[in-house]
């Protein structure tokens, strides 16, 4: 939105009502300002002069109000476009990473040149929306293999292979404990990633219905606040990577006796801005 600078003519022949001082001031004839002003004036019911001429301009009461309300909009655009460039700078310099743990890798603050902003997105998390990458957020965090990724057009740079744990109520009494067995989940329902998401979740899913029936399995596909509120209040359990700091969530994270790993990465678009290509680059070096 652009602020029509030619009102505040009217600020500055409210203050000074000599044209040609004002003229000088502004740098052009005193012609052209004259006629400056009377294009302000046309279409108004009422004159915003009650003196327009050759020598000098005096606002009439309406004039007056005009100017008023012109030098604050004048402020109001200033302040606006102050602040649309702050924001804009932030923004080139900063990345936003969706994540639901606390915060982003360690790998990942140490390598980034830019400020890193995560986000809690409540329509994903370790299952990834794919559709929110590159338009909520720069990039994700989060579990994944190449399949899904090949279906999805993502990209992701790999920076472990994390084991498959549980997120469960911080108040739980299991809470203090360092590993769970698989018959602690036994009799609670355990929220697991939809088919197809990486071949490794898929196969403990169907070990635990082959061989662990008295755990209830649920398939969603994805954590959002009304899961993690749910298995916070009820006792249920939600798989997710292992070593991630969910505590904001009053979730305690821990792995479970069985040998399963998956991919753990930063989710990238195939068109990614060049901040993000450049982080990807730093990661990359890294793991070498």
């Amino acid at each position: 939105m652009i602020y029509n600078a030619q009102y505040n003519l009217l600020v500055r022949a409210r203050d000074n009502g000599d044209l040609a001082s004002l003229a000088s001031v502004l740098g052009i004839s005193r012609q052209t300002l004259r006629h400056q002003l009377e294009a302000l004036d046309e279409g108004l019911a009422c004159s915003l002069y009650s003196r327009l001429d050759s020598e000098a301009v005096v606002l009439s009461e309406v004039g007056l109000v005009y100017a008023s309300a012109c030098e604050k909009a004048s402020r109001l655009f200033i302040d606006a476009e102050l602040k649309a460039e702050k924001y804009k700078r932030e923004h080139e310099n900063t990345i936003v990473i969706g994540t639901i743990s606390k915060s982003p890798d360690r790998v990942i603050r140490q390598k980034s040149p830019y400020r890193l902003r995560t986000r809690f997105f409540d329509t994903s998390a370790d299952v990834l929306d794919s559709r929110a990458i590159g338009r909520e957020m720069d990039c994700a965090l989060g579990l994944y293999d190449d399949a899904w990724l090949r279906h999805n057009r993502l990209r992701a740079v790999r920076l472990s292979d994390r084991n498959l744990a549980v997120a469960f109520s911080a108040l739980s009494p299991l809470a203090g404990r360092k590993r769970l067995d698989i018959e602690d989940l036994y009799g609670n329902t355990l929220y697991i990633p939809y088919r197809g998401f990486t071949r490794k979740t898929d196969l403990l899913a169907s070990d635990l219905a082959d061989f662990h029936q008295k755990i209830t399995l649920v398939c969603r596909s994805a954590v959002n606040s009304a899961l993690v509120e749910k298995a916070a209040s009820e006792g249920s359990f939600i798989l997710v990577a292992a070593d991630q700091d969910l505590s904001q969530f009053g979730l305690k994270v821990l792995p479970v006796d069985w040998s399963y790993r998956t991919s753990y990465g930063l989710i990238y678009p195939q068109k990614a801005p060049a901040k993000v290509e450049e982080l990807v680059r730093l990661l990359e070096e890294s793991c070498e």
